[in-house]
């Protein structure tokens, strides 16, 4: 088959939507397929990557301004690489790939992966105080209208919706109004060989300057609010009066002015030593900085299906989530980890303190998340669930 993907966010842009087409495309090469990418980044450029042709176009502005001139820029380039190609499928990624960027009669059939929806993360979001907010989050906010209805013109468009989770469906049936004969749920896949446990944990905490000796609690995403990261530093008080041998590490990249809200936090809460900003890890090193690493948290306020915990499971960590989104439905409570309520720094703080005090337990949970991995989310098994869908809107053409 001739695959296009279309998508704002690809190697070497970080994003969960960006892993989501890497992994994908990369899978669908591996088996023959013919794969492009048309894809946002610094400059204009063509490059091949692994035998994937990828047609970089050039983003600059804020991000509504990225925004738009990407999907301007995408729609010419695929009418290019279309008359050259003859695409059976197009695989747009949604909220970030507005309806626009697809020309008409470009593909047999037109697939969008749902990785969430504007409306849902307006709803969430309009919740917090417009102060903890970025200027990304306030534009989303202030423009919702126009990135909805577009966003909604591409759904009804697609020929088939990928659902990540089964709360993505409902976002779609009753935020949208969308069919749910349209919708498949196909979950988000990782690379188990990239994601693996490993041993040698003290040589890997010295290769990202932390201690040997001390517990290590890991988050890893975009420093946005709604990623819960005040929650998280509220926990660690009264975490660190009863375990002081621990070192919450921050890894992500956001604004500078959140980072810098993050740091005067921790300064005011006494917990400036416990905590390191790692800032941006290149997606090569992850790997090794999940297995330095003992214990995952992301006290997320709202998510879809997020690659951080799939990362941190398959690595073998116990993870702390919260009772949002999609993270329940491979999040089993007890199990491979814990589940608190979005906002609760309470309930952070206790569950730490047990895997913290129970290496044990820890260790156990860490034993069956990977083992829920490799029996649910290999991207073998993902990307044959995906080519399954494409076939059968081939052969309804």
């Amino acid at each position: 088959m001739n695959v296009c993907f279309v998508t704002p966010e690809y190697f070497p842009i970080s994003g969960g939507t960006g892993a989501y087409v890497f992994y994908l495309s990369h899978s669908l090469q591996k088996l023959g397929h013919n794969v492009h990418v048309v894809a946002r980044d610094e400059s204009d450029s063509e490059r091949t990557i692994n035998g994937i042709q990828v047609h970089y176009i050039k983003g600059v502005g804020n991000a509504l301004t990225r925004y738009w001139r990407f999907a301007r820029s995408a729609s010419k380039k695929i009418k290019e690489i279309n008359n050259q190609n003859s695409f059976d499928i197009i695989h747009a990624n949604l909220p970030l790939v507005p309806s626009f960027a697809i020309p008409d009669d470009s593909a047999k059939a037109i697939v969008c992966a749902v990785h969430s929806t504007w409306k849902g993360e307006a709803l969430v979001t309009k919740l917090d105080n417009p102060k903890d907010l970025n200027p990304n989050e306030k534009a989303m906010l202030r423009f919702n209208l126009v990135l909805r209805s577009f966003e909604k013109k591409l759904m009804k468009r697609s020929d088939a919706l990928i659902a990540v989770s089964k709360y993505t469906v409902n976002e779609l049936v009753e935020l949208y109004g969308i069919n749910k004969k349209k919708i498949n749920v196909i979950y988000n896949g990782v690379d188990v060989e990239k994601f693996k446990p490993r041993s040698k944990k003290k040589e890997l905490r010295r290769e990202f300057g932390l201690e040997e000796d001390k517990k290590v609690v890991l988050f890893v995403g975009r420093l946005y609010h709604r990623k819960g990261l005040e929650i998280l530093l509220h926990s660690i008080p009264p975490v660190f009066k009863e375990f002081s041998k621990v070192k919450f590490v921050i890894s992500g990249t956001g604004f500078k002015q959140k980072e810098l809200d993050l740091r005067k936090l921790a300064k005011e809460l006494g917990i400036e030593e416990a905590v390191t900003f790692l800032g941006y890890v290149p997606d090569e090193k992850l790997p090794r900085l999940y297995s330095a690493s003992d214990i995952f948290v992301l006290p997320a306020k709202y998510e879809n299906f997020p690659f951080a915990i799939l990362e941190a499971q398959s690595t073998g960590l116990p993870v702390i989530s919260t009772k949002v989104g999609g993270i329940p439905e491979f999040l089993v409570d007890n199990k491979n980890g814990f589940i608190i309520d979005p906002g609760n720094s309470n309930q952070l703080t206790q569950k730490l303190l047990i895997l913290l005090q129970d290496p044990k337990l820890a260790k156990n949970m860490g034993n069956y998340g990977r083992r829920l991995i490799e029996e649910r989310f290999d991207w073998h098994l993902i990307t044959s669930q995906v080519i399954d869908l494409y076939h059968k809107l081939l052969n309804s053409t």
